[in-house]
């Protein structure tokens, strides 16, 4: 039997996994050089005030004559979409209808569970707080980056800190409350294994080096041929030869020239089809011939090839632990919450 401990970070989210999907525990897609990422920090918060004219104006709902900001449930809502969206998913209207409702019900119970554990006299050092802030801000290249990012989504330092101070808190309340009552037995984890085989499954792997002799869109055909006489002398070189790796470091147009042209391992759906194509019909050790790309001209060489399989358990015992975890603490917050609500005064605005 195994007693689990959660790690400061998971509670946060442990009220969205009827919202998110499970987690791949296989591992995720690896990323191009030339993508980029652009990462969007979410923030709940929920202000006491005066009543004002128009609440519904800035509030998204109240819960005990507290806030819960407008903009903090918007920006719940398009990160979640946004998050959808970078993996091809685009939510229906009834779909999103559901969303929105789930997202204020998620912000309602965080608040819910502040003031429970406020009125307990629970607080958080100002030090803790500092340090999460200073996380934060370690996601941006530097203070302008993270400036403009405050004013963009119409947050004040001091609003962050808050926000902060309140998930901390809930995180330490929770933690305290369920954390010692949730065990995860071998059988669980062998059941959750055997049971959902779809997430342990490790597809065929290649690992490939190439050299690349670009071609820029739209340029002459006497540019193109020029290029392609480039690259077929390389290709001669090493059947003559020659290298591979050298002739990569020395004439290869790629950023991963610097590693003898190696890309490292990579499954289906990670590069451009014609490269796709061309590198899982390979055999080990053998080069291309020219493959053409909308980067250019290609000549590749396959390095290693990994037949599909499936992970062996001891490899994601400890994910899913996490995920059991986070699981029961979910089940455990939601019912003490279903126990609290009703005694709420909570008005609702957001549509």
């Amino acid at each position: 039997m195994i007693n689990s401990k959660l790690n400061r970070g998971t509670v946060f989210f442990l009220l969205f996994l009827l919202i998110l999907p499970l987690a791949v525990f296989a591992g995720g897609k690896k990323e191009e050089p030339e993508e980029t990422v652009t990462e969007t920090v979410e923030t709940t918060e929920s202000t006491e005030r005066e009543p004002i004219a128009d609440i519904t104006a800035e509030a998204a709902a109240m819960v005990n004559g507290a806030i819960i900001p407008i903009k903090s449930y918007n920006g719940q809502v398009q990160a979640i979409i946004q998050q959808y969206a970078s993996q091809g998913i685009n939510f229906q209207d009834a779909q999103l209808a559901d969303l929105k409702i789930k997202v204020l019900e998620n912000l309602i119970d965080q608040e819910l569970l502040y003031q429970d554990a406020k009125s307990k006299g629970l607080k958080i050092d100002d030090a803790a707080i500092n340090v999460q802030l200073d996380a934060v801000k370690g996601q941006f290249p530097d203070e302008a980056t993270y400036q403009s990012q405050l004013a963009a989504q119409g947050m004040s330092e001091a609003e962050i800190k808050t926000d902060i101070g309140k998930t901390l808190l809930v995180e330490d309340y929770i933690t305290s409350k369920y954390s010692p009552l949730i065990k995860i037995e071998d059988s669980d984890i062998l059941e959750f294994y055997n049971g959902n085989s779809q997430y342990f499954s490790k597809p065929e792997q290649v690992r490939a080096s190439h050299i690349l002799i670009k071609v820029e869109p739209d340029v002459t055909e006497s540019v193109k041929k020029d290029a392609m006489d480039r690259i077929v002398a390389i290709k001669e070189r090493i059947n003559g030869g020659e290298e591979f790796s050298d002739l990569a470091r020395s004439l290869s147009e790629g950023p991963s020239n610097v590693n003898g042209g190696d890309l490292g391992a990579f499954g289906r759906g990670q590069m451009v089809k014609s490269f796709e194509d061309a590198v899982f019909a390979m055999n080990v050790g053998n080069v291309s011939d020219v493959v053409e790309t909308q980067f250019g001209y290609h000549l590749i060489k396959l390095t290693a090839k990994e037949a599909s399989s499936t992970v062996p358990m001891a490899e994601v015992e400890a994910q899913i632990i996490d995920h059991l975890t986070q699981v029961k603490m979910a089940e455990m917050i939601n019912s003490y919450v279903a126990s609290i609500k009703p005694d709420a005064n909570i008005e609702r605005y957001a549509k």
